[in-house]
């Protein structure tokens, strides 16, 4: 057996070492933003699966969904999911679930599905989606053509983009993105390079490439906030009204939610809640939205006693807010009076609805 000297040991260690260290290097390098967002995020993106009744028969629709609450809520295109017979959601993990359609709004496109109860889901986190950069890095993730699971990247091409879908109805406040969208995205949803949801994909333009649309993260919540209210969902009253301003004085853009107003005798003015004032939790549920807010308080009754975390002036208060009955029946304007169809073949948008 030929042995090596002392130096020549060290030299081939040295060497060992060295390339060692550049497959290291090189597999690290491959672990971008990109991957780790989407390694995050998939358990949360779902399958959508619709049977529908024709003329011809049963047809099934493939779309994409995400789940915004660990109850087992999920956010979709509206779609997607109308004039369902079933529809069956199928989780990252390969679980197929029965779901029930809660919400359905024409107005901004959107589907709100209910899985079973008895475990917790993993919720995506919305993003600011107010102070979105012309140019910055996005990622949709969906299932196009049942191509299950399908990641692509683009940038945010345009913001506030107004589109007329087939239907007719008006959509406003859109990203224009170039990440690459088909049939089967429909519903899923467009990350910021962090993981945060900052769109759901509801259109591309026919006759084009890189030309597709997604709902605005804050059009999302805020539809949400107003179907899934605390007094819809749990017949309770707070008395908040609020907004999101977001913030960048240190590192990445936060959002966070400031009380305009707590209406007059309300559990909020009871409580002390003022104008102004940070919203940081409520009911132990950390809020960076309407609909944190909100679904805050699902669990709770009429005479439940909750704390609201504020900051005022810099400092940080804990608030006593005594839940009020609320009757759970507000109207939303942006509800259209007629019942609206929409093409469930595929959902582009005719050159002429581009604005």
């Amino acid at each position: 057996m030929r042995t090596l000297s002392n130096g020549a040991a060290a030299a081939a260690l040295a060497v060992a070492l060295w390339t060692a260290a550049r497959v290291d290097a090189a597999e690290a390098s491959r672990h971008n933003a990109v991957v780790d967002a989407v390694k995050k995020t998939r358990p949360g993106v779902v399958t959508v699966k619709v049977e529908k009744r024709g003329n011809f028969g049963k047809k099934e629709i493939i779309g994409t969904g995400v789940v915004i609450d660990d109850r087992g809520y999920v956010v979709t295109n509206r779609h997607v999911v109308a004039g369902a017979d079933t529809v069956v959601v199928l989780l990252a993990d390969g679980t197929d679930l029965t779901a029930t359609v809660q919400v359905e709004d024409a107005a901004h496109d959107l589907a709100v599905l209910k899985l079973p109860g008895g475990k917790k889901y993993q919720e995506l986190p919305f993003g600011p989606g107010s102070d979105l950069m012309v140019g910055e890095d996005v990622i949709a993730v969906g299932h196009p053509f049942g191509y299950t699971d399908t990641v692509s990247t683009g940038i945010v091409s345009a913001v506030g983009r107004e589109i007329t879908m087939p239907t007719g109805e008006t959509l406003t406040n859109l990203i224009q993105t170039s990440a690459g969208i088909n049939p089967g995205n429909s519903g899923g949803p467009l990350f910021n390079i962090r993981g945060e949801l900052i769109g759901i994909n509801v259109a591309l333009r026919e006759n084009a490439q890189g030309i597709a649309f997604a709902l605005n993260a804050d059009t999302v919540q805020q539809t949400l906030s107003q179907h899934l209210s605390a007094g819809k969902m749990a017949k309770v009253q707070h008395g908040l009204t609020c907004h999101e301003a977001v913030v960048a004085e240190e590192g990445p853009a936060r959002q966070q939610v400031v009380v305009d107003d707590a209406a007059d005798k309300s559990p909020a003015a009871a409580a002390g809640v003022k104008r102004g004032d940070v919203l940081l939790k409520v009911n132990d549920r950390a809020v960076t939205n309407r609909f944190d807010v909100e679904r805050a308080l699902w669990d709770s009754k009429p005479g439940d006693k909750i704390e609201a975390v504020v900051s005022r002036d810099g400092k940080e208060t804990t608030l006593s807010l005594k839940l009020a009955k609320g009757d759970g029946s507000e109207r939303l304007a942006s509800l259209p009076a007629a019942e609206v169809k929409y093409r469930t073949d595929d959902f582009a948008v005719p050159a002429k609805g581009q604005k």
